[in-house]
């Protein structure tokens, strides 16, 4: 069975954009597979510091790559490029932010004490989330 070729048209110029073979139910197999992978091994990644040093290459890629992603997204979605340059940098902005509070809102949290027992709770990664 050949796969679904999706096409990108421009709202600016109604042109089309780029051309991609869809994605077939053996290929979504693997993505979600590949998906659990990456999230079990991230998962495990300890400690905290590391994770957030992943968090922070992963947000340097995104600054490097602005202008390109900025030009890409005014192409796709139409949106003026005075404005999706912006999106990039407050998306940045909020990553940064939930890394600089993750040391202290990500900690074990205290529970009601009882002699016997040591109770908290632990905030831990629980999966990946699948978007269509």
């Amino acid at each position: 069975m050949s796969k679904e070729i999706i096409t990108t048209i421009s709202p600016i110029t109604g042109q089309p954009l780029l051309t991609r073979e869809g994605v077939s139910t053996e290929d979504f197999s693997s993505i979600v597979e590949k998906s659990n992978h990456a999230f079990s091994t991230f998962r495990h990644t300890h400690p905290l510091k590391r994770r957030q040093e992943i968090v922070k290459k992963a947000l340097e890629i995104l600054s490097n790559k602005s202008d390109l992603l900025a030009k890409e997204l005014t192409e796709q979605m139409g949106r003026p490029i005075a404005y999706t340059g912006s999106e990039l940098s407050t998306a940045k902005m909020r990553a940064d932010y939930l890394l600089k509070v993750s040391d202290e809102v990500l900690k074990d949290s205290p529970g009601e004490e009882q002699e016997g027992f040591r109770r908290f709770i632990r905030k831990e990664p629980l999966g990946v989330v699948g978007l269509l």
